[in-house]
């Protein structure tokens, strides 16, 4: 981790990437203002109540009873964003798209009630970045929706190959044996479990992380991402 940079980052005036009002990376207005996603089915990408996976397309991603998103990576100031929050050291503009998206989260998912587990980075790739983006997504989710987030109970004990420089037919078996479960006592076995990440494209990483927590004994899985690749 970059020291310098990130005292350096505390103390950056802010501006919104999309209007340039002071004091936000993303401000709430323009944050409210994004093109949301309506719910779907992650597979055939047909309407779902609550963003759940029909069960006809449930063979395809079997272990995640629902994926939630709330919008598009294509749009220039998301991607935009969610590379600044990731590579460049600006974990704040996370927090800025989900304050102005907080009726969104609350209305599409049933997160209350519900445990977030952020997806687990190897600690390697978390020291050279500082930080692991699902676990700030994860924390800033609680802050707003006022949900328990646990570090604990899945761990990365594999250092494997990012994802998204991988075609999709490789990215499964990248992430075999990736994981690990903790089962936790302060977790019931019927816990609802939200999985949370920054981005969801094939799927693969969340189907892998909930494939172990199933095995674990966990079987209420359902995940929530800002953007869909």
């Amino acid at each position: 981790m970059d020291i310098k940079k990130h005292i350096l980052s505390l103390f950056e005036n802010k501006k919104c990437y999309s209007c340039q009002q002071d004091g936000h990376f993303f401000c709430p207005k323009c944050a409210n203002d994004l093109e949301k996603y309506s719910p779907y089915c992650y597979v055939c990408k047909k309407y779902s109540k609550g963003f759940m996976i029909h069960e006809t397309c449930s063979q395809y991603i079997p272990n995640i009873s629902s994926i939630v998103v709330l919008t598009h990576y294509k749009y220039p100031i998301i991607k935009r964003l969610l590379k600044l929050g990731k590579y460049y050291n600006k974990p704040g503009i996370y927090g800025d798209i989900i304050d102005g998206n907080r009726d969104f989260f609350i209305q599409e998912s049933q997160i209350q009630n519900s445990v977030l587990i952020p997806v687990p980075m190897h600690f390697l790739r978390r020291w050279k970045r500082g930080y692991n983006q699902s676990y700030i997504i994860s924390k800033e989710l609680s802050k707003n929706l006022d949900v328990s987030v646990n570090t604990k109970l899945l761990k990365k004990n594999k250092y494997s190959k990012q994802q998204s420089k991988l075609k999709a037919s490789q990215r499964s078996k990248n992430l075999n044996g990736s994981y690990k479960c903790n089962p936790q006592k302060n977790i019931d076995f019927k816990s609802h479990i939200y999985l949370v990440d920054d981005i969801v494209s094939s799927a693969s990483t969340l189907e892998e992380c909930a494939l172990i927590l199933k095995k674990s004994g966990y079987k209420n899985i359902s995940a929530i991402c800002l953007a869909s690749d």
